[in-house]
């Protein structure tokens, strides 16, 4: 059953997982959502307005005590190889 929060403990919350990235982030996210509401992925993002795939991974993390890698190097622009004249 979900505990009833004020909007004041709602807002402290979204404020602390701003505060966060990655590993930390999901940690924090999966804490909440066992302990506030009922381990619900859903009512995590509905509530705190996270991303509901981050939570359920989160949640994923603390169940099975394995940390996923963030991919962060994937993301953005590739270098170039420079050509070096020789």
């Amino acid at each position: 059953m979900m505990k009833e929060l004020s909007p004041e403990v709602l807002s402290s919350f979204k404020t602390g997982l701003s505060l966060l990235t990655g590993y930390k982030k999901r940690q924090f996210a999966a804490a909440l959502a066992v302990k506030f509401f009922d381990g619900s992925a859903r009512k995590t993002e509905f509530y705190l307005g996270v991303r509901r795939d981050m939570v359920e991974l989160g949640l994923h993390e603390l169940r099975t005590g394995i940390r996923c890698e963030d991919g962060y190097s994937f993301r953005g622009r590739k270098k170039r190889k420079r050509n070096t004249p020789t």
